[in-house]
């Protein structure tokens, strides 16, 4: 003898657009980059003792960061 199943559903469904917001990926992106340079920096200041190449370094990233960040509000990428 067969065994009917109950009509009632045994989870709860979610909605995709409720439960998962987006990922940010270009402010990801940033913060990687923004850790890498200052990892890089501080190799370059504690091994090198280069006081100025180390300044560079962070210069060099915040810049490319501001860049691209600026560049992604505007629309252009």
């Amino acid at each position: 003898m067969p065994n009917k199943l109950p009509l009632k559903p045994r989870a709860k469904t979610i909605r995709a657009n409720d439960s998962i917001e987006p990922v940010d990926w270009l402010a990801l992106w940033a913060i990687s980059l923004g850790v890498c340079a200052i990892v890089l920096a501080a190799t370059a200041l504690y091994v090198a003792f280069d006081h100025i190449g180390a300044t560079f370094i962070l210069i060099g990233t915040a810049s490319l960061i501001a860049i691209i960040l600026k560049a992604s509000a505007h629309g252009y990428l």
